[in-house]
C-alpha cells in the first residue's frame, strides 16, 4: 500500500469493523452513538406506556456487536411527528396507509442530506432481542436456524417469527411490542445505515397481513434451494436505473430486501440456512450478485477506448476510469485530514499527517475474482463492484475498471455503503451522459483524475497496482505503429 506505513492508518483499515486497535468498541462509533433531543416527550411516554406501535416499513436488524450472542428484531416508528413529515403517501396501492418504506429502503435516499438520513433513521427504534448463533462443533462456526430455534422459549420463536415476517413483507406493515426497556440513541456504522432508538421487547405482534412478492415466497419456501442460487436466479435483477414504481413493484426485489431475506435466516437449504449479521449480509449480497455478473460480462466485447465517469454526493468524490481488457477491478480511496477515520485516537493512532503523505487504501481483483475478504476498503470495495459490473453487463461491454474515492470533511459520520452504491449507480448513468468523457490513451484518462480530485496523481500512482502494470505496457497496436 502506497502513502504511509499500516500503523498510521489502522483506522482506515478497521473502520470500526475488525477492532485492530484492541478495544472492546470502536472509540469513534462510541462518540458518534449519540441521538439528538428531538422528542424527548415521545420516549417518556413510550417508557411510561411500555407500548411501541407503528407501521413497520419492514425491517428488521441483525447486530454484530456481542456476536455469537447477536441481537434480532423488527424496526418500528417511534416519532409520530418525524413519520408524517417523511412517508410516502401511495394511496393506490398502499389503500391510504402510511408508506414508511423510505425509513429503512437506501434505494430510495440517493439525493437526500445527511440531516435527512439522520431524521429518517431516528424515526425507527430497534428491537435488541438475543440470539445464540455460535455452534462450536461445526466446522462453519454458525448455529443452523433450526438449531437456534431448539433452544428458544415460546415467546422468544413468536418474537422471531414475527421478525421473519417483516422480513419477507414487500408492504409497510403495522407492529406493536410491549417492551421492558427503550434507550434513545443512534448508533453510525461504515456498512450499514444508522440506526436509532434500541427497545427490549416482551411481546412483538404484526397486526395487519403482509404482502409477499412471489418471487420472495418462492425462494424462501424452497428448502432444497441454495441462497447463492435464490438470489441471482429468482430475487436479484440487474436495473441500473430505479423510480418510484420500481420499488413499489411487485416484479422488483431491491438489494434491501435481499438482504432483509439473508440475513433473517430464510434464504438457503433448510439445514444450511443461518441468521446472519445485517452488516456481514450486505457485503454478501454485493459480493453474490456482483460475482455472478462478473462471470458474465467476461464473453462480453471489450469497449476500445478508455472512460472517466464523475460523480458526487455527500462530499464523495469519484472518479471512475474504465480501461479495455478483461473483466478486473481495483478501488481505492483517500479520507481527508480531520475527517472520523483519520482523526487523532490517545493510545491507538495520531492524526493523519496531510503534510507528508495521504495514506491511501487499495483491494484489487484480476479476471478470476479474489478469494479473501477486501480488508483494506471492505464493505464499500463490494458494493461499488456491484454498480460497475452491473452497468457493463446492462450494456453489453467488458473492461478494466479503476475507482478513485476520495472522502472530504463534509462527510461527518458514517451512513452505511449504500452511500457508495447509490452514488456510483448515478455516475454510470449512461456512457453518453454529460459527466463522461472518452479518452484516447490511458495518459489522457490520467489528466482527469490530476484535474477532479485532490490528491496530486502521483500518490494515486504510487498506490494502485493496475496502473502501475498497464503503464508499462505496450498494446499489439502501439507496436505496430
Amino acid at each position: 500500500m502506497g502513502g504511509g506505513k499500516v500503523s498510521d492508518g489502522i483506522c482506515l483499515r478497521c473502520k470500526g469493523a475488525r477492532l485492530l486497535c484492541g478495544k472492546s468498541r470502536c472509540p469513534f462509533l462510541v462518540k458518534n452513538s449519540i441521538l439528538k433531543s428531538i422528542a424527548p416527550d415521545r420516549y417518556k411516554k413510550i417508557a411510561r406506556d411500555k407500548i411501541i406501535f407503528g407501521s413497520s416499513p419492514p425491517g428488521i436488524f441483525v447486530g454484530r456487536f456481542g456476536y455469537p450472542n447477536v441481537n434480532i428484531g423488527p424496526m418500528i416508528p417511534i416519532n409520530d411527528d418525524l413519520v408524517e413529515k417523511v412517508v410516502l403517501l401511495n394511496p393506490r396501492k398502499m389503500k391510504d396507509r402510511k408508506d414508511t418504506s423510505i425509513l429503512d429502503i437506501s434505494e430510495y435516499w440517493y439525493g437526500k442530506s445527511q440531516d435527512d438520513i439522520i431524521t429518517y433513521r431516528s424515526a425507527l427504534a430497534r428491537s435488541n432481542f438475543k440470539l445464540n448463533v455460535y455452534s462450536p462443533s461445526k466446522i462453519t462456526g454458525y448455529k443452523t436456524l433450526s438449531e437456534v430455534e431448539e433452544k428458544l422459549s415460546v415467546n422468544q420463536q413468536r418474537i422471531l417469527d414475527a421478525s421473519q415476517e417483516l422480513a419477507m413483507s414487500k408492504i409497510s406493515v403495522d407492529t406493536e411490542s410491549t417492551i421492558s426497556k427503550l434507550k434513545p440513541q443512534l448508533t453510525t456504522d461504515p456498512e450499514a445505515p444508522p440506526l436509532g432508538p434500541i427497545f427490549t421487547p416482551e411481546t412483538i405482534r404484526v397486526i395487519d397481513n403482509i404482502k409477499v412478492n412471489p418471487r420472495v415466497d418462492y425462494s424462501v419456501n424452497d428448502t432444497d434451494l441454495r441462497a447463492t442460487e435464490a438470489i441471482f436466479t429468482h430475487l436479484y435483477k440487474p436495473n441500473l436505473k430505479l423510480v418510484d414504481e420500481d420499488i413499489h413493484s411487485q416484479k422488483l426485489v431491491l438489494g434491501t430486501e435481499i438482504v432483509r431475506l439473508l440475513s433473517s435466516g430464510l434464504l438457503g437449504a433448510k439445514k444450511q440456512r443461518k441468521i446472519v449479521p445485517t452488516r456481514w449480509a450486505i457485503a454478501a449480497v454485493d459480493d453474490i450478485t456482483s460475482k455472478h455478473l462478473a462471470k458474465e460480462i467476461r464473453y462480453y466485447p471489450e469497449i476500445n477506448q478508455y472512460y472517466t465517469f464523475q460523480g458526487k454526493y455527500l462530499d464523495n468524490n469519484f472518479v471512475i476510469m474504465l480501461i479495455p481488457g478483461p473483466w478486473s477491478y481495483e478501488m481505492m480511496e483517500c479520507w481527508d485530514a480531520n475527517t472520523i477515520w483519520t482523526q487523532s485516537v490517545p493510545g491507538v493512532q495520531n492524526a493523519q499527517d496531510f503534510d507528508r503523505a495521504p495514506i491511501i487504501m487499495q483491494d484489487h481483483e484480476m479476471e478470476y475474482g479474489r478469494t479473501k475478504y477486501a480488508s483494506n476498503i471492505t464493505g464499500a470495495y463490494y458494493a461499488a463492484r456491484r454498480e460497475i459490473v452491473e452497468f457493463l453487463y446492462l450494456n453489453h461491454k467488458c473492461a478494466r475498471a479503476i475507482v478513485f474515492r476520495e472522502i472530504g470533511q463534509g462527510y461527518l459520520t458514517p451512513l452505511g455503503v449504500w452511500v457508495i452504491r447509490e452514488t456510483i449507480r448515478e455516475t454510470l448513468s449512461d456512457f453518453g451522459a454529460d459527466n463522461v468523457k472518452t479518452h484516447e490513451t490511458l495518459h489522457d484518462a490520467l489528466t482527469r483524475v490530476r484535474d477532479d480530485m485532490k490528491i496530486p496523481l502521483k500518490y494515486w500512482l504510487q498506490t494502485s497496482k493496475f496502473l502501475k502494470e498497464i503503464r508499462s505496457q505496450r498494446t499489439l497496436n502501439e507496436w505496430m505503429k
